[in-house]
């Protein structure tokens, strides 16, 4: 196994904060930042919780690329 991938943590670390900091805003400005506050809020969160479902996920397409060559 590699690890976790970094790129995909600090993806969905900026997309809940930048959506958080979206949605406080909206509570001072109009209410349509929070269209693009809330997807960018879940997206975060399902990479965040994905994140050790794509760690499997990689060694085996490796495996079946291995086994396509010989």
């Amino acid at each position: 196994m590699q690890g976790i991938d970094k790129f995909a943590v600090a993806a969905g670390i900026v997309l809940l904060v930048g959506g958080s900091i979206l949605a406080i805003i909206s509570v001072f400005s109009p209410f349509f930042l929070l269209i693009y506050a809330i997807p960018a809020i879940i997206i975060g969160l399902v990479i965040l919780l994905t994140l050790r479902k794509q760690e499997y996920v990689e060694p085996i397409k490796s495996e079946t690329n291995k086994k396509q060559r010989k």
